[in-house]
């Protein structure tokens, strides 16, 4: 007895594709959200920018404003499908120096800084965590990178489908944040819950 066939409304390669789209929105709203946030609390950010990359006072300012700068343009690029590829791997290299900066710090054994990683008033010393999220939000941008380069997230999207990635990359975005928040919980003792 033969089954009928299911007809699937998308193929797999247009799944991969829409849920690229999804990848590069979240992203996207992360670098925006990070961008904004450098300039709303820029005396935090600057003062992370001194301990994490040993600039002075002015030249970390300067810093902070061109790091927002870069961030703004990769998500704008990411939200472009002639440019994801480009947003995806300038995003990429974001996060592949945050990386770079907050590693130095663990390995000279400097944790007791404010990296100025989370968006809320939780203060979170560089550590294994901000790591392990660091450097993975740039694999995730380099795989980004390379959906956009196969044609999986190159063309043009319909509302429907553009409508779902910025609803995705809203929902992302609120349970990355969530999790950024339990992050900077403290026990009872006022150990730093991880």
């Amino acid at each position: 007895m033969r089954h009928p066939a299911i007809a699937l409304p998308y193929s797999a390669t247009g799944i991969l594709g829409a849920l690229a789209v999804q990848v590069c929105a979240f992203l996207a709203a992360l670098l925006f959200a990070s961008a904004i946030h450098k300039l709303v609390q820029r005396a935090r950010s600057r003062r992370a920018a001194q301990s994490l990359a040993g600039l002075g006072a002015t030249t970390a300012a300067i810093a902070v404003v061109g790091a927002a700068g870069v961030e703004a343009i990769a998500a704008t690029a990411l939200l472009m499908p002639s440019a994801r590829v480009a947003g995806a791997l300038i995003a990429a290299g974001v996060w592949g120096g945050y990386f770079v900066a907050l590693w130095r710090m663990v390995a000279t054994g400097r944790e007791d800084v404010d990296c100025g990683c989370s968006f809320g008033a939780a203060r979170h010393a560089p550590g294994a965590p901000r790591l392990r999220r660091t450097g993975g939000l740039a694999v995730i941008a380099l795989l980004a990178a390379a959906a956009a380069r196969t044609g999986g997230a190159r063309g043009t999207v319909p509302f429907g489908e553009a409508a779902t990635a910025v609803c995705a990359a809203l929902a992302l975005l609120a349970l990355y944040l969530s999790f950024d928040q339990a992050a900077g919980l403290r026990a009872p003792g006022g150990r730093v819950m991880q």
